[in-house]
């Protein structure tokens, strides 16, 4: 067959390596057969339209434990794979994609057919884009090359060395495809989508000094100091740790930089303002000052009096009284006096002595504050729950200590999820004595009421097995709910298998709150579902209180597991910063509201929403 004639008939053949390979005709996929098969493929896949010798393929099909008769064995192999490749075409066709040459066989195919050829085709197109300083052109190369990427490479076959090897490489050149995006967006002025873009990679990649100059660059540059400091002494810390280096010329340039306030802050300048209270103090210029370390180490610095505070909300995503409110879920019960650490006596009058005037229009019942102090933290969940729902499904988990405002964080993500088009399932996970599994019950139930044709056709076979988990009772009945316990695993899998086909049908997220509360069963569950992840358009967001510290001699508890693993993007809330109370404060007060006021239900509060709410209450 001619080569015009081979090129015609392989039109419409594309094969995908990021993730598990698969083989597309069309829309259709093609059935590639047995492990040993696809690494065949894999094997020619690693060196396209290049002549892999025979003995090599043996070598590293089957190592030092061949069949009896290799060559047979491998030929027989290839005649698979060939129609495999076909695709229906009459004999002789697309087949011949793997040819015989000796002294081996070739994969002849078009490189712009393979994704990881585009890929790497788009990053080599976007340097020649930033060295003619062509910074939006790169940036979407870049962002097109990025969304190529749906897992890693060769995912099933990186027992083999060659797809290993190759897995690797591809990976280093996404980091670095990551990286020239980030000097893109910060060219353009965009340091907060550096921001939530860097930080889950900074995560997994602590080392990675290119990476991490940039995102203290970017939280530089939104007036994050503070933080930009710490994370080059977490990184230089886990370098003398891990490698016994220090840290290298560049980085340590930028964090000097930093520390001098020399660092440019390129096309668009950070707004960075501070506070500043009282009327008479309201006109007046207030001096730059530096940004102080707070228990969250995110909060946002605004620039506002007391009256004009609710309008500095609007950069917050906060509308007047559109707050979220904090449920009887967020971890301390309602009608609890102020915690004892914040250091408040019942019925102190907290306002009044602090110097706000009494009677000053402040709510005696508040059942809400407005959103405020955590853009930093809806920016990484935002960026994660895309890339989630994109196919890149993960696991995040927001934790910190009770009324710190995990719920409402997790309230707000998924608020943007569902602007954006997408379901939402939400559940809480209290009442520890439930059944097992009533965790996924509840979620299940959702499921079968929003999408209920979609439920009843991925659930059908597994209705035996599972029992009570698919019976449609009354909401408020959850907790009689009792399935089979006789083989929990197969329980876990078939929930499993009965989430992953209705998120690829439609991707959604599942927020789980409280999940400190959830039975061990369920928690097993979430671990096995969060394996599956990668590739489903599935977010999994959940809200934890802190695990309580465990001496060394005590294993190590399911949740733990869960928020430790390097699957997890896990966030830990602080305290809001003094600047995030005040324009709280400033929202539910008809009155000027000095500094001395708001350091004092700063520090009284610990930057806690809820025991901030309940002072204000006080007065």
């Amino acid at each position: 067959m001619s080569d015009q004639r081979r090129a015609r008939s392989a039109q419409g053949l594309r094969m995908r390596v990021f993730g598990t390979m698969v083989a597309l005709h069309g829309t259709r996929e093609l059935s590639l057969g047995a492990p040993r098969h696809r690494a065949l493929l894999g094997l020619l896949m690693v060196r396209l339209n290049q002549v892999v010798p025979v003995p090599q393929l043996i070598e590293e099909l089957w190592g030092d434990r061949p069949p009896r008769r290799p060559t047979a064995a491998l030929h027989t192999y290839i005649c698979h794979l060939r129609r495999a490749l076909s695709f229906g075409a009459r004999p002789g066709g697309p087949s011949m994609l793997v040819r015989h040459q000796a002294p081996g066989y070739v994969l002849a195919l078009d490189p712009d057919q393979v994704d990881a050829h585009q890929f790497e085709r788009l990053v080599i197109q976007a340097r020649r884009d930033m060295a003619a300083q062509d910074h939006r052109v790169a940036q979407d190369r870049l962002s097109a090359a990025l969304a190529l990427w749906r897992g890693t490479p060769y995912l099933e076959l990186v027992d083999y060395a060659p797809m290993a090897e190759e897995s690797a490489r591809l990976e280093q050149a996404r980091l670095t495809a990551v990286e020239l995006h980030a000097e893109a967006s910060l060219a353009l002025g965009e340091n907060d989508a550096v921001v939530a873009r860097l930080h889950p990679e900074a995560q997994r990649h602590p080392t990675r000094e290119c990476l991490i100059a940039y995102l203290m660059t970017g939280l530089y540059r939104l007036g994050r100091q503070a933080d930009a400091l710490r994370l080059f002494e977490r990184t230089r810390a886990h370098l003398a740790e891990e490698l016994g280096v220090d840290a290298g010329v560049e980085l340590q340039r930028i964090h000097a930089a930093i520390l001098r306030h020399e660092l440019p802050f390129g096309d668009r300048a950070a707004t960075r303002v501070e506070v500043t209270a009282g009327e008479d103090r309201a006109d007046a210029a207030a001096p730059p000052q530096a940004e102080h370390p707070t228990a969250g180490g995110h909060e946002d610095v605004v620039t506002c009096d007391a009256r004009t505070a609710r309008s500095a909300l609007s950069h917050e995503r906060a509308e007047p009284g559109a707050g979220a409110a904090v449920p009887h879920s967020a971890g301390v019960p309602h009608g609890a006096g102020v915690p004892h650490t914040a250091g408040v006596p019942h019925g102190a009058g907290v306002l009044h002595s602090a110097g706000v005037p009494h009677g000053a229009g402040v709510p005696h019942t508040l059942t809400s504050l407005p959103f405020v102090g955590r853009t930093y933290e809806l920016a990484v969940l935002g960026a994660w729950a895309d890339a989630a729902l994109s196919g890149e499904g993960g696991l995040a988990a927001v934790t910190g200590q009770s009324g710190i405002g995990k719920t409402e964080l997790t309230m707000e993500v998924t608020r943007g999820a569902r602007e954006a088009g997408h379901e939402v399932i939400g559940v809480s996970c209290r009442g520890k004595d439930g059944p097992a599994y009533g965790v996924w019950a509840r979620i299940l139930r959702q499921l079968s009421h929003t999408r209920p044709e979609a439920f009843r056709t991925v659930s059908a076979r597994y209705s035996r097995l599972l029992g009570g988990l698919l019976s449609d009772v009354p909401s408020d009945a959850a907790e009689d709910v009792q399935p089979p316990l006789q083989a929990p695993f197969l329980v876990e899998d078939a929930v499993c298998a009965i989430l992953v086909p209705l998120a690829r049908q439609k991707p959604f997220l599942l927020v789980l709150d409280d999940l400190q509360s959830a039975d061990y069963s369920s928690l097993n569950l979430l671990h096995l579902l969060t394996c599956r992840l990668p590739e489903v358009p599935l977010g999994v967001l959940v809200a934890s209180a802190d695990p309580r510290p465990a001496a060394e001699s005590t294993p190590r508890t399911a949740l733990d597991h869960l928020l430790g693993s390097a699957r997890t993007l896990t966030l830990r809330l602080g305290g809001l910063s003094e600047q995030a109370v005040a324009a709280l404060v400033a929202t539910h007060v008809d009155a000027d509201v000095d500094a001395e006021a708001t350091l004092a239900l700063h520090q009284r509060s610990g930057g806690s929403p809820y025991a901030l709410r309940r002072l204000l209450s006080l007065a």
